[in-house]
């Protein structure tokens, strides 16, 4: 009876916290996470009568590498590409030029990159860390923008 009162306690408080927006980290996972961050609300500027096109707001999201020290393998996390997807049909790559792993090579584990968005509404931001085509990482953030 514990173990399904604890489960159940642990289900909803992840629930409650991706419901109010947490930051995308499991609290049962071991090991590295990633973790990003954005601003959570952005207004964009009326289009102005004489301009030709419609205004843009750029966003900047990061991420961070977390409990790197836990990681079984720290070769797996090495030179990772990054598929940043900004939940507006587009996506942006980003494939580092690395020399081979060696004992002690330095991992990243900051990421960032920007993004001009065209239209207001509410994104959903994912980041993707694979080697070789495959996963390792994953996170995302909400971002709102307000039209004005």
């Amino acid at each position: 009876m514990k173990s399904i009162m604890r489960a159940t306690a642990v289900f909803v408080l992840l629930s409650t916290s991706l419901a109010l927006g947490a930051a995308r980290t499991s609290v049962l996972a071991e090991g590295p996470s990633l973790k990003l961050k954005a601003p959570r609300m952005t207004f964009m500027r009326p289009r102005m009568p004489n301009e030709p096109r419609r205004p843009t707001v750029a966003i900047r999201v990061t991420g961070q590498l977390e409990n790197l020290d836990k990681a079984e393998d720290p070769e797996k996390y090495y030179c990772l590409e990054e598929i940043w997807d900004w939940d507006d049909e587009t996506e942006s790559e980003y494939a580092p030029d690395c020399e081979p792993y060696k004992e002690g090579a330095e991992l990243k584990t900051h990421f960032s990159a920007s993004h001009e968005y065209r239209y207001p509404g509410s994104y959903t931001v994912y980041l993707r860390l694979t080697r070789n085509g495959k996963t390792i990482l994953a996170g995302n953030t909400r971002i709102e923008i307000r039209g004005s």
